[in-house]
């Protein structure tokens, strides 16, 4: 299998802006990762991108030693830079966990220090932080008004990994309770969705399929089941 080094330099580069709570060039950021692929991502249906950039992408979150979903999220990120142009940053606007459950230490539980870090590497990406699963409603629901708030004004794609942390490489989980929801309101405001099927066939693969009308997706009993569906069909 091909192993992708973690690019350090590149994660730090994020200090400087998680310490000031400034952002970081999302393309500069991920073309850096990308171009330090050997060999790069094989692309496919790339004809399948929409003439609007406003639709969101879907995504299988495949993962495995050697192969970070850093890597995956930046060759997406990447194909909507070159596709849409680079005029806007951030080419996607990524949702991200950012919030953990609490350490066990003993009988006590310790707040994780991801919960200070991560919504900041967050912000410096300009990514939507949501929380670890059922850990912190809250603050997920109030992403996710903000979110909502902002798609009708959003000049680029919405990125989200339905399977969210348990995802891996090679296998399809369920996607997270309350991102049907999610992407029904979405529709409900006009919002398409791409799906993209992340697999390796000798080499890293993407493969980007016909893109869902928001009506489907309305009509649809589960539209993140729908979706991850059609992930599923682009593996094959």
């Amino acid at each position: 299998m091909i192993q992708y080094p973690v690019p350090w330099d590149q994660v730090y580069s994020l200090w400087p802006h998680v310490i000031n709570r400034t952002r970081r060039n999302v393309d500069d950021f991920s073309g850096k990762i990308v171009a330090k692929m050997v060999p790069g991502p094989q692309l496919l249906g790339l004809e399948n991108l929409p003439e609007s950039p406003r639709f969101v992408l879907v995504a299988n979150h495949y993962q495995r030693k050697g192969l970070w979903i850093i890597h995956v999220a930046s060759a997406l990120t990447q194909i909507v830079a070159e596709r849409y142009g680079r005029q806007v940053d951030p080419p996607v606007h990524w949702m991200v966990t950012a919030n953990w459950p609490p350490l066990k230490v003993g009988p006590w539980k310790v707040p994780s220090p991801g919960d200070w870090l991560l919504p900041r590497v967050a912000h410096a990406l300009s990514c939507f932080p949501v929380s670890f699963a059922g850990n912190n409603p809250a603050y997920t629901a109030s992403t996710l008004k903000r979110i909502l708030k902002a798609a009708d004004t959003l000049e680029r794609p919405i990125g989200i990994f339905p399977e969210g942390v348990a995802g891996s490489a090679g296998v399809l989980t369920d996607p997270l309770p309350g991102v049907d929801r999610f992407l029904a309101l979405l529709a409900r405001r006009g919002w398409p969705a791409l799906p993209a099927a992340v697999s390796e066939q000798g080499r890293f693969v993407i493969r980007l399929g016909k893109l869902v009308a928001a009506d489907e997706m309305i009509a649809a009993p589960e539209a993140a089941k729908l979706l991850m569906g059609r992930v599923d069909e682009l593996i094959g």
